[in-house]
């Protein structure tokens, strides 16, 4: 009489290896690697203006350097308050504390985006005005739509969080968002030092 079949035990999720059960991280990588090549011809077109230009900036522009700086100071203030809330959701009752650090990260982040918007509403040059409006408008008008688009990923992930989502979905969420906007963050550094500390 022939053996009767044995099981084939397969293994639980818990005990496949990471990169097995998902590839989120090294999507989230990936990405961000494809948005800092995205910013990179940016730059490089600023410098390449910048060099076949005088005088840089032309003539009449003038930008509130201090009150950028100040924007900058708050944006980079968001990156921390993103990290209180990231520790918060490591916690088995975290949920509550991150849902308010991440209220806190997304007005810090709206605030910096009004800023640039009164700014843009005071200028008296357009990206048609000269290359170095051009160059300016292209700059900071990619990263403002990427403040946006981080704006809007953290509100999601506070829905998800207010909704009860299992910790191991929000986990993820969490890292790729927080991720992206310490790129925005780091990114508005370099362009502020770029616009309007070298010039």
């Amino acid at each position: 009489m022939p053996d009767a079949a044995v099981p084939i035990e397969r293994p639980s999720l818990g005990a496949m290896p990471v990169s097995a059960r998902s590839v989120g991280p090294f999507g989230v990588v990936v990405f961000l690697a494809s948005d800092v090549m995205l910013f990179a011809p940016f730059f490089a077109a600023y410098f390449v203006l910048r060099a076949s230009n005088d005088p840089w900036p032309p003539a009449g522009v003038e930008l509130e350097t201090a009150r950028a700086a100040i924007a900058t100071v708050v944006l980079v203030a968001s990156s921390f308050t993103l990290l209180a809330a990231d520790r918060a959701a490591e916690h088995e009752r975290g949920a509550a504390a991150q849902r308010r650090w991440l209220l806190v990260t997304v007005a810090l982040g709206a605030a910096f985006l009004a800023n640039q918007i009164v700014e843009y509403a005071t200028l008296d040059f357009g990206a048609d005005s000269h290359p170095y409006g051009s160059a300016y408008w292209m700059l900071t008008g990619l990263h403002s739509a990427h403040v946006a688009s981080g704006l809007v990923a953290m509100m999601l992930l506070f829905v998800r969080s207010a909704r009860g989502a299992p910790r191991s979905t929000t986990s993820s969420w969490t890292v790729g968002v927080s991720l992206f906007w310490h790129l925005v963050d780091a990114i508005w550094v370099a362009v502020f030092l770029t616009i309007w500390v070298v010039r």
